[in-house]
């Protein structure tokens, strides 16, 4: 009987299993590559995107006033344009204008998969692990991490995003964000406190997208 049950529980494990790369199969045959996907803040005007503001107050994750060396840091990146409102603010704000879904096949015929996460000045740009992508083209809900990291010499900096999403044909849905951000001045390492989005009580997501056309950033 035991091994009856633990047969059952095999086949119906497998059976998932198959389904989600069937419904993956048939939405990867819908889904043109590069897939863009413009992230809108429903909360915003004009279907502009959002930004998460890291480094809140100017203050890292210990409480240092840390708004000199990120003023720098900034001054590096240039003045936002698409927010000229952020260029007061006394954090670091971060801007999420979308992601892009890129596919190769290998000569053997896997499917190899990457995600661009796109901002105001330039995309962080990563492997996806393929049972993620799976079940994001299953329309299941799936977890991407990213990380991205650059060195001007005299500053450096990593910046690293997880996402938990869903995509129900069309539109994206994004349901939780969690990032963290830390910059090198000289000598000098600062932390910010860490990040971490859910959705408001009205809704039971965090921010939609939908299928639209995305800038060519450069990579960092």
């Amino acid at each position: 009987m035991k091994r009856f049950l633990v047969w059952l529980c095999l086949a119906g494990v497998a059976a998932a299993l198959a389904g989600r790369e069937a419904r993956s199969a048939e939405a990867e045959g819908t889904v043109s590559f590069p897939l863009e996907l413009a992230i809108l803040d429903p909360d915003g005007k004009d279907k502009l995107p959002p930004y998460i503001v890291m480094f809140e107050k100017g203050l890292d994750q210990d409480g240092k006033d840390v708004r000199g060396p990120l003023g720098r840091l900034e001054a590096l990146r240039g003045a936002s344009k698409l927010f000229p409102e952020s260029n007061d603010n006394p954090g670091l704000p971060v801007v999420l204008r979308g992601l892009r879904f890129h596919r190769q096949q290998s000569a053997d015929g896997t499917a190899h998969y990457e995600i661009e996460l796109l901002g105001e000045f330039n995309t962080i740009k990563v492997p996806v692990k393929p049972e993620e992508m799976q079940k994001f083209l299953a329309g299941e809900v799936a977890t991407f991490s990213l990380k991205g990291e650059k060195n001007f010499g005299l500053y450096s900096y990593v910046s690293t995003m997880k996402m938990t999403m869903q995509l129900r044909r069309d539109e994206l849905l994004i349901f939780k964000i969690e990032g963290d951000f830390n910059f090198r001045e000289g000598l000098f390492t600062y932390t910010s406190k860490s990040k971490k989005l859910t959705p408001p009580a009205n809704r039971d997501y965090l921010f939609r997208g939908q299928r639209s056309e995305l800038p060519a950033l450069p990579t960092i």
